[in-house]
Protein backbone atom coordinates (compact mmCIF):
# COMPACT_ATOMS: atom_id res chain seq x y z
CA UNK A 1 0.00 0.00 0.00
CA UNK A 2 2.83 2.34 0.79
CA UNK A 3 4.07 2.16 -3.14
CA UNK A 4 0.66 3.48 -3.88
CA UNK A 5 1.00 6.95 -1.78
CA UNK A 6 4.39 8.98 -2.29
CA UNK A 7 3.55 10.23 1.30
CA UNK A 8 1.25 10.80 4.22
CA UNK A 9 0.64 14.35 4.80
CA UNK A 10 -0.18 15.89 8.42
CA UNK A 11 -1.07 19.22 9.73
CA UNK A 12 -3.00 21.48 7.41
CA UNK A 13 -3.08 19.20 4.10
CA UNK A 14 -4.08 16.24 6.52
CA UNK A 15 -6.55 17.94 7.53
CA UNK A 16 -7.52 18.77 4.19
CA UNK A 17 -7.79 15.15 3.45
CA UNK A 18 -9.76 14.06 5.93
CA UNK A 19 -12.44 17.17 4.83
CA UNK A 20 -12.29 15.57 1.52
CA UNK A 21 -12.86 11.94 2.76
CA UNK A 22 -15.36 12.91 4.89
CA UNK A 23 -17.73 14.54 2.59
CA UNK A 24 -17.78 12.29 0.01
CA UNK A 25 -18.29 9.54 2.95
CA UNK A 26 -21.29 12.28 3.41
CA UNK A 27 -22.15 12.36 -0.47
CA UNK A 28 -22.34 8.17 0.15
CA UNK A 29 -25.23 8.54 2.09
CA UNK A 30 -26.67 10.50 0.38
CA UNK A 31 -30.62 9.11 -0.56
CA UNK A 32 -29.77 8.08 -3.64
CA UNK A 33 -32.52 6.10 -5.66
CA UNK A 34 -30.69 2.41 -6.27
CA UNK A 35 -30.93 -0.64 -5.42
CA UNK A 36 -30.80 -2.50 -2.30
CA UNK A 37 -26.76 -3.77 -3.55
CA UNK A 38 -25.95 -0.53 -4.23
CA UNK A 39 -27.11 0.80 -0.66
CA UNK A 40 -24.49 -1.97 1.17
CA UNK A 41 -21.50 -0.25 -1.17
CA UNK A 42 -22.45 2.75 -0.45
CA UNK A 43 -22.54 1.92 3.23
CA UNK A 44 -19.17 0.09 3.19
CA UNK A 45 -17.62 2.55 1.00
CA UNK A 46 -18.67 5.25 3.01
CA UNK A 47 -16.97 3.53 5.85
CA UNK A 48 -13.75 2.90 4.37
CA UNK A 49 -13.71 6.70 3.25
CA UNK A 50 -14.41 7.70 6.87
CA UNK A 51 -11.88 5.94 8.48
CA UNK A 52 -9.42 6.24 5.61
CA UNK A 53 -8.81 2.22 5.45
CA UNK A 54 -8.65 0.49 2.03
CA UNK A 55 -8.29 3.94 0.14
CA UNK A 56 -8.19 2.33 -3.52
CA UNK A 57 -10.67 0.12 -2.88
CA UNK A 58 -12.59 2.79 -0.75
CA UNK A 59 -12.53 4.80 -3.83
CA UNK A 60 -13.56 2.50 -6.56
CA UNK A 61 -16.89 1.51 -5.21
CA UNK A 62 -17.65 5.07 -4.17
CA UNK A 63 -16.97 5.69 -7.76
CA UNK A 64 -18.77 2.40 -8.86
CA UNK A 65 -21.89 3.96 -6.91
CA UNK A 66 -21.88 7.77 -7.42
CA UNK A 67 -21.73 6.75 -11.16
CA UNK A 68 -24.16 4.04 -11.44
CA UNK A 69 -26.64 6.33 -8.75
CA UNK A 70 -26.74 9.46 -11.26
CA UNK A 71 -24.70 12.00 -9.26
CA UNK A 72 -23.00 14.48 -10.99
CA UNK A 73 -19.74 14.30 -13.40
CA UNK A 74 -17.77 16.88 -10.43
CA UNK A 75 -19.24 14.60 -8.10
CA UNK A 76 -18.39 10.81 -9.61
CA UNK A 77 -14.59 12.60 -10.04
CA UNK A 78 -14.16 13.46 -6.86
CA UNK A 79 -12.88 10.39 -5.78
CA UNK A 80 -10.39 10.13 -8.19
CA UNK A 81 -8.83 13.33 -6.64
CA UNK A 82 -8.93 11.25 -3.39
CA UNK A 83 -6.98 8.34 -5.01
CA UNK A 84 -4.47 10.72 -6.74
CA UNK A 85 -3.57 12.50 -3.43
CA UNK A 86 -3.59 9.34 -1.42
CA UNK A 87 -5.52 9.21 2.29
CA UNK A 88 -3.39 10.94 4.35
CA UNK A 89 -2.10 10.71 7.73
CA UNK A 90 -4.80 11.07 9.69
CA UNK A 91 -5.91 7.83 8.48
CA UNK A 92 -6.31 4.01 9.06
CA UNK A 93 -4.15 3.73 5.84
CA UNK A 94 -0.93 5.88 7.47
CA UNK A 95 -1.36 4.46 10.96
CA UNK A 96 -1.25 0.65 8.85
CA UNK A 97 0.90 1.18 6.03
CA UNK A 98 2.67 4.59 6.73
CA UNK A 99 6.59 5.60 7.11
CA UNK A 100 8.45 3.88 9.45
CA UNK A 101 11.60 5.02 10.99
CA UNK A 102 14.40 2.39 11.49
CA UNK A 103 16.90 3.05 14.57
CA UNK A 104 20.10 1.33 13.91
CA UNK A 105 21.50 -0.74 16.87
CA UNK A 106 23.63 1.15 18.87
CA UNK A 107 27.41 0.16 18.68
CA UNK A 108 25.73 -1.79 14.85
CA UNK A 109 28.83 -1.22 12.27
CA UNK A 110 27.99 1.33 9.12
CA UNK A 111 26.91 -1.09 5.92
CA UNK A 112 30.35 -1.32 3.67
CA UNK A 113 30.42 -0.29 0.37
Amino acid sequence: MQRLFVMFPDRAPGIGLLWIRLCLAAAMCWPWPVAAWQQWVAASAALLLALGGLTPLAVLLATLVLWRGGGSMPLVLLPGCLLLLGPGAYSLDACLFGRRVLVAARGAAPPKE
